[in-house]
């Protein structure tokens, strides 16, 4: 045991030593205008300001910019984390980014080749050409692994330049602001009511949905080809959680052009933190807001129901009965014609979406074997509402849980190809994370959970394929609404 403790401490010298070997070589440079790498390496203190990098053989331009709520939240939050991403794209669409945590390193030209030619639009002409970040110890390391092409550093110093990223979101935050009718918070008993019944409207004759052969709404969204999706897992009264997602990227923009679509997977309401159980301000208004999106944009935002989206005496959590006390909760504060509403609303909820890109359901993909055409006509099958709404992956411990087979099976009911992501909430891998790749050792597999407080993760389509997105959580209710004092 000792022997082996010691072989594991040499390594891990050795392997420290591997790891740091060369920074004392590293120039450290202030950067204060572009600085040309060829072959070499340099080390530049952490500013606020941030970076242009130009790499060869065209000169294809990435930004570097610290990763801070902050210019739009605090400016005295200081950030250590940094994001890469294409500036033509990033500013006017859906894309994506790196983002380089400290203590990370993104190496640009690596085996995620097809990640980094959708997300930052590296051209094909760059063959092999490597080039890294670091983000160490209060410093940035670039890397150039080409002697022969080279690479730019340079630091983008104007005013607008600085605070680009900033100024981009903070005109979103005040189209959500204008959105919401110039404040974002729980809607008195009439409006809410006027809402929810034009919400209803909507639902009994939705976009994109089949009728039953009741001549209902059918239990399955066929999302057009024509737009982008992008997926939000269960926000569990996390209005904060929502409003990041809606103000990063060009997911509002999409939404306004009517080219993307916000698919929710259900379980909005009902807080998940311990100790909080049985409050539900937080479930009413998240719920105003959601259906004020809906309102909005009846054609892009669509919401599946979840287990949690019913007033259950079977929706309990640390022993609080939250299905009952939601229940009471809005015959108090909305009335009973309201509530009554709600469960219409909850009825006229579909189960499953899909498109030529993705599949996505509340909680699982059903262990039965059924057609589309079963799923359309949900409502005669309630064995089937229960498998999309609340089982869960198969274990040891839970044999009814769905598994790699039903997986497969689900796209084959769509008629899709084997490796069409399915995504699903309800269930987090762990506490920590917000979004689970391969769950269950199961390619294209992935679980987005909206409720966790540091994290919001989302699926969204890029390009011709659907990709995992993590955003912080920041305190943007409070902030939006300080917009509606200001000129």
């Amino acid at each position: 045991m000792a022997q082996s403790g010691l072989k594991s401490k040499k390594s891990l010298i050795k392997l420290l030593k591997k790891a740091f070997s060369g920074l004392s070589q590293c120039e450290e440079v202030e950067l204060e205008k572009s600085y040309r790498l060829h072959g070499s390496k340099i080390k530049v203190p952490i500013h606020c300001h941030p970076l242009q990098i130009n790499l060869p053989p065209d000169g294809k331009a990435l930004h570097l910019y610290p990763e801070s709520l902050t210019h739009a939240i605090d400016d005295n939050r200081d950030s250590h984390s940094f994001i890469v991403f294409d500036p033509e794209t990033y500013y006017s669409e859906i894309s994506g980014f790196f983002r380089i945590e400290e203590g990370e390193k993104l190496i640009i030209g690596s085996d995620d080749k097809e990640r980094q030619k959708a997300f930052l639009n590296i051209s094909s002409r760059s063959g092999d050409y490597v080039f890294s970040i670091s983000n160490e110890e209060g410093h940035l390391i670039f890397r150039d692994y080409s002697p022969r092409s080279g690479s730019c550093i340079s630091p983008m110093l104007k005013d607008k330049k600085m605070v680009k990223v900033a100024t981009w979101r903070g005109k979103k935050l005040k189209r959500l602001l204008k959105i919401f009718g110039g404040e974002i918070t729980t809607l008195a008993e009439k409006e809410a009511l006027s809402l929810l019944r034009d919400v209803n409207r909507v639902l009994a004759d939705e976009a994109f949905r089949e009728k039953d052969e009741s001549s209902n709404p059918g239990g399955v969204i066929r999302l057009p080809d024509t737009m982008t999706p992008f997926i939000i897992g269960d926000l569990h009264g996390k209005v904060d959680n929502l409003l990041v997602v809606l103000s990063q990227n060009g997911f509002l923009e999409a939404l306004e052009q009517g080219t993307a679509c916000l698919v929710m997977l259900g379980d909005a309401v009902h807080c998940e933190e311990e100790g909080r159980y049985h409050e539900m301000e937080d479930s009413i208004l998240i719920m105003d807001v959601i259906l004020r999106l809906k309102q909005q944009f009846p054609e892009q935002v669509f919401y599946l129901r979840g287990n949690h989206d019913s007033f259950s005496d079977e929706i309990a959590k640390g022993g609080v009965a939250q299905g009952l006390l939601w229940k009471k909760t809005l015959n108090k504060t909305r009335g009973k014609e309201y509530r009554k509403e709600i469960e219409r609303f909850y009825d006229l909820l579909p189960y499953a979406a899909y498109s030529k890109d993705m599949i996505c359901c509340h909680a699982a993909p059903p262990t039965s074997k059924v057609t589309l055409e079963t799923l359309i006509n949900i409502k005669r099958h309630a064995g089937l509402i229960k498998e999309l709404n609340q089982n869960r992956l198969q274990k040891a411990s839970r044999p009814g849980g769905y598994n790699k087979r039903d997986v497969k099976r689900f796209r084959k009911v769509f008629d899709l190809p084997a490796d069409t992501p399915v995504i699903v909430g309800h269930t987090p891998v762990n506490t920590d994370d917000t979004l689970w790749t391969n769950v269950g050792e199961i390619e294209n597999h992935y679980v987005v959970y909206g409720g966790n407080n540091d994290w919001v993760g989302v699926m969204s389509g890029i390009g011709d394929k659907m990709y995992p997105l993590i955003y912080p959580v920041e305190p943007l209710l409070d902030y939006i609404n300080q917009l509606s004092d200001s000129p």
